[in-house]
């Protein structure tokens, strides 16, 4: 897709092309808490969901990584592993890792 992304507020720290739009995740640093930093957008850049979180304060902090073909993988600020739908943004599940 290689579309130039407006990050929402704070900046992009990764992009990833997926069949169901790019998947974007934006510095957590200053990142309002009440909303996912991990989120889809569509052609236009338009979000189309935001990543499920494991608590609700929680931000994801690492790279993504693909873990199914509908399905990532991005670890948490509060150390969770989280597996998320592609398709929804939905949480698969959640591992806690420290």
């Amino acid at each position: 897709m290689n579309l130039a992304i407006t990050p929402r507020h704070t900046r992009v720290v990764e992009s990833i092309d997926t069949p169901f739009g790019t998947l974007v995740r934006e510095d957590y640093f200053g990142y309002p808490q009440t909303e996912s930093n991990l989120y889809l957008v569509d052609a236009k850049g338009d979000p189309l969901w935001f990543a499920e979180r494991a608590r609700a304060n929680d931000a994801y902090a690492n790279h993504i990584r693909f873990s199914g073909e509908f399905s990532v993988k991005c670890a948490s600020w509060e150390c969770f592993d989280c597996e998320i739908d592609l398709r929804n943004g939905k949480l698969i599940g959640a591992v806690f890792t420290k």
